[in-house]
């Protein structure tokens, strides 16, 4: 089943839209600049909006069971390199007996940019990015957009946030930074995957998520058991099968009590399994 239905979206994905299908089209996606213009040699910020209708979403950079993550393709004008997508900790979402991975609501995905060193002042740079995605409910729609926004060329000190910075600075809070986790350990035993480690400072998890940042390596649909003793935290997961041999070590996003919209914690592990 999630072989088909993962085929199934890859086919879809590759086709075109007609134009009217857009206009009912559940998630709706915008570019967004975090500052209302582009300085020579400086770095500035872009965002890819999607806005999800109730029920619909999109997905992460590993889907989970079925699905495909969403792709900017940048068309940049010289002076111009735009950076990776720069994901937020996801949501499991539950369809029938599979869990994606993905977004729901109001998400921004964000790209940095950097602008060259002789990009002439008073000008103007016009930054093109086709957006293509995997919307899912109770069916999945592939689709596809282009944008465009305009920045003007200014100094440093002649450029001011935009209406919308203030949502670019939830959104970089809700990026997975690296984590440091003390005492911690990764066993597996057959298809039990079992990750240990000292809570950090603050309140003991009460729930715990883990997504994998390598496809085929964790089950997304397998129950995930959370345990404490003291401070000491043991989280239970499932091995994909058949598990490969070069699973050498437990990589992914780890999420508590919701992540940082929620007042918990998130960041990106890696721990090499015991030998």
């Amino acid at each position: 089943m999630r072989a088909v239905r993962a085929v199934l979206a890859c086919l879809l994905f590759a086709c075109s839209l007609q134009p009217h299908a857009f206009e009912l089209a559940p998630v709706k996606a915008s570019l967004w600049s975090e500052r209302d213009g582009v300085a020579p040699g400086r770095p500035f910020t872009l965002a890819l909006r999607l806005l999800h209708a109730p029920g619909w979403h999109s997905y992460w950079i590993v889907p989970g069971d079925s699905g495909l993550p969403t792709r900017l393709s940048w068309t940049l004008p010289p002076g111009i390199v735009a950076g990776p997508i720069q994901w937020p900790v996801p949501r499991r979402l539950p369809i029938g007996a599979l869990v994606d991975y993905g977004y729901e609501g109001d998400v921004l995905l964000l790209s940095d940019l950097q602008a060259a060193p002789d990009l002439p002042p008073g000008g103007e740079v016009r930054i093109r990015a086709r957006a293509q995605w995997l919307m899912c409910h109770d069916v999945c729609i592939p689709a596809s957009q282009d944008l465009e926004i305009a920045l003007p060329v200014r100094a440093p000190q002649a450029l001011h946030p935009t209406a919308e910075a203030e949502a670019f600075a939830r959104a970089r809070a809700r990026i997975p930074r690296e984590l440091k986790l003390a005492d911690a350990a990764a066993t597996r035993a057959g298809a039990r995957v079992t990750l240990a480690f000292a809570a950090p400072p603050g309140p003991i998890p009460r729930r715990l998520e883990f997504f994998a940042l390598e496809p085929g390596r964790i089950e997304p649909s397998a129950p995930q058991a959370l345990t404490t003793d003291g401070r000491t935290v043991r989280l239970e997961l499932t091995a994909a099968q058949p598990v490969g041999g070069d699973l050498r070590a437990l990589r992914g996003v780890l999420s508590a009590d919701g992540g940082p919209d929620a007042g918990g914690w998130s960041g990106t592990v890696e721990v090499p399994f015991a030998p």
